[in-house]
């Protein structure tokens, strides 16, 4: 959707980060990563997406050498925000919301989806930190937009 950053955090996925790194992320995403990489704007994860960076270097060897350089990515362009049981309770009220807004999406294709527990906890930092989400994820896209959070991709 939108392309411009507006404030000073993005919540990025895990979904964004691949896109980014593969070369596949359109110019949007590319531009919001980019403030990001330079310092105009702090990007911000949780454990899940540090995970879910984690497991797609095991199963498929792209990207990083090792988890310590996805560690050393992590770690020099994001900000990692601890899972609170505040953001844990707040991801499942986003979850149930977010899963009830699929089941009812006038797409037939996002009405059999639901939020993983990483999607949720994403949208509800994004909803907590008041900031844009960098996504290419349709499901997460669907329901972040509908939660009025701004979304870029």
């Amino acid at each position: 959707m939108a392309g411009r950053v507006r404030g000073r955090y993005l919540v990025v996925d895990t979904y964004a980060i691949i896109a980014d790194l593969t070369g596949s992320a359109p110019p949007a995403a590319r531009r919001a990563l980019e403030s990001v990489r330079l310092g105009d704007a702090t990007g911000v994860v949780h454990c899940l997406i540090v995970y879910e960076l984690a497991y797609f270097w095991k199963r498929t060897g792209l990207i990083f050498r090792d988890l310590e350089e996805v560690r050393e990515f992590i770690e020099t362009y994001f900000k990692v925000v601890e899972l609170s049981a505040e953001l844990a309770l707040e991801a499942a009220k986003v979850k149930v919301e977010g899963d009830e807004l699929l089941r009812k999406a006038s797409e037939p294709s996002l009405r059999a989806r639901r939020l993983s527990a990483a999607d949720a906890t994403t949208l509800a930092l994004s909803l907590k930190l008041g900031a844009q989400l960098v996504t290419g994820d349709r499901d997460l896209m669907y329901v972040a937009q509908r939660m009025r959070v701004n979304v870029i991709w």
